[in-house]
């Protein structure tokens, strides 16, 4: 064949009206031309809509009114478990609108309906083209990106959540605890306390999320024709590039608030839209077009973003990013809450994924108030432990203890650890601590809590200073700076 394969021939091939061998030719002559390849590869992807067009319902709504829609719902057999009395818990959903206009202009442009005549047809099915290639979607993962308290993973509770990445399939639980994924630049779900989710599909075609409890997600505006849907009961929820919470109380009653974007409620009755900075309650048995969108507050608006999923930047896929990054452990005494690089992570102890490098660690008091717990070199080879304990009592001893540690420090040792630098012209460099001594002169803990040395510096540094001998007296907390 010397000329290119005309469009009506690949066509016809697909509809089954072509022969094997002329099929067999056809093929033969696209293995070796680009652009009947591509041509075939073209037709063949609208011949596959076809079939599922014919079977589809008109829409009721214009293509501009189309919305995504968002519903959530409560088993009764999570609500007989003693979900009664307790306050309404919070969670977004981010997902897609595909884009079907195109593909229904093209079914549209096959021409007008034929007239309807009764007329016995043929009883022949058209051959399977064996040569046509069965489409799968590729496959896509998440990555584990923070973890407080209870968490499991398909039945059991991982020794490692950030080790492997998670795809279709997975099962998510959690007790008192909330585990966050991202799978995407700016994408990401994180599951909320007394949950469960399931990956039922996780493709570059289609992203379906099956909910039942609390999850918060915010999706950035997917791929051409890849859906993304959150299955709640029932019902269906559909939405691009935005992030809303959704809360069902104990009572049944559906709360929905929509931080950017727009999504859209539905039911068996019909749908509402929820634009940015809106809400909408929906009681319990209660029509979803009979409920009223109203504002939200500015407090509203806050508690949004800080439910926001953690992420991180430069995301390429869940496997390299797995490589490149690594886990900080932030272990407090009780619930405090966290800040890394400035950015709130919620109440600690938890897990959270990091890029290498060295970050700031901060931890509110008693009072509410952030106050910095300590530097932190993260390394992508290993895991980091950051301890932060609690707040210090007030004692009398701390100009003692002061003393003591000024007047046993090696300085010696302190000239041999800052040697190197030295002779860079480094000069005028500090470390500031903070340290608990008891009354036997113990030692109880001792941290770098912010300092311009290089880690190696400072950790030989830390040594140093950790082998201050003290003697028995009043228990103190203290930090002091000590310059070098």
């Amino acid at each position: 064949m010397s000329r290119h394969v005309a469009p009506h021939l690949w066509a016809d091939a697909f509809a089954g009206k072509l022969d094997a061998a002329q099929r067999a030719k056809l093929e033969r002559h696209a293995k070796h031309c680009a652009a009947c390849a591509k041509r075939r590869d073209r037709v063949r992807r609208a011949s596959d809509t076809f079939p599922t067009l014919r079977v589809q319902s008109a829409p009721d709504l214009s293509w501009d009114g189309v919305r995504a829609r968002v519903h959530w719902s409560v088993s009764s057999a999570r609500r007989r478990a003693g979900h009664q009395g307790r306050s309404s818990r919070a969670f977004v959903l981010v997902g897609t609108v595909a884009a079907a206009g195109a593909a229904i202009a093209l079914a549209l442009a096959t021409g007008p309906t034929p007239t309807l005549r009764r007329r016995p047809l043929a009883a022949v099915a058209p051959a399977p083209l064996t040569s046509q290639p069965q489409h799968t979607p590729d496959a896509l993962a998440g990555l584990v990106s923070r973890v407080a308290g209870q968490v499991m993973i398909d039945g059991v509770r991982p020794t490692d959540p950030f080790a492997q990445p998670l795809g279709a399939g997975t099962v998510l639980a959690t007790g008192d605890g909330r585990i966050d994924v991202q799978f995407g630049d700016h994408s990401a779900f994180s599951l909320g306390a007394n949950s469960k989710l399931v990956l039922r599909r996780f493709d570059a075609e289609r992203i379906e999320l099956a909910v039942d409890g609390t999850v918060e997600v915010a999706v950035a505006p997917r791929a051409a024709g890849q859906r993304f849907v959150v299955l709640a009961g029932d019902r269906t929820i559909e939405v691009r590039g935005t992030q809303f919470r959704v809360a069902h109380d104990a009572s049944g009653g559906t709360h929905v608030a929509c931080q950017h974007g727009l999504v859209a409620v539905r039911d068996a009755q019909g749908e509402l839209p929820v634009p940015a900075a809106r809400k909408l309650e929906v009681p319990a048995r209660g029509a979803v077009t009979k409920a009223h969108v109203a504002e939200l507050s500015v407090d509203e608006l806050e508690q949004l973003e800080q439910a926001t999923p953690a992420t991180l930047p430069l995301w390429t896929d869940a496997h390299t990013l797995a490589k490149s990054s690594a886990t900080l452990e932030i272990a407090t005494i009780g619930k405090q809450a966290v800040r890394v690089d400035g950015v709130e992570l919620g109440d600690g102890p938890l897990h959270v994924r990091v890029m290498p490098g060295r970050h700031t660690v901060e931890t509110a008091d008693s009072a509410g108030r952030f106050q910095r717990a300590g530097w932190v070199d993260v390394t992508a080879e290993h895991a980091t432990r950051l301890e932060v304990h609690a707040d210090a009592p007030r004692t009398g001893g701390a100009a003692a203890r002061r003393n003591q540690l000024r007047a046993g420090i090696d300085h010696a040792r302190l000239a041999r650890c800052t040697r190197a630098i030295a002779k860079q012209g480094f000069t005028d460099t500090y470390v500031r601590i903070e340290i608990s001594i008891d009354e036997t002169g113990a030692v109880g803990f001792l941290n770098v809590i912010d300092s311009d040395l290089p880690s190696t510096t400072q950790a030989c540094v830390r040594e140093v200073l950790a082998d201050v001998h003290f003697k028995p007296g009043a228990a103190a907390t203290f930090r002091d700076k000590i310059d070098l």
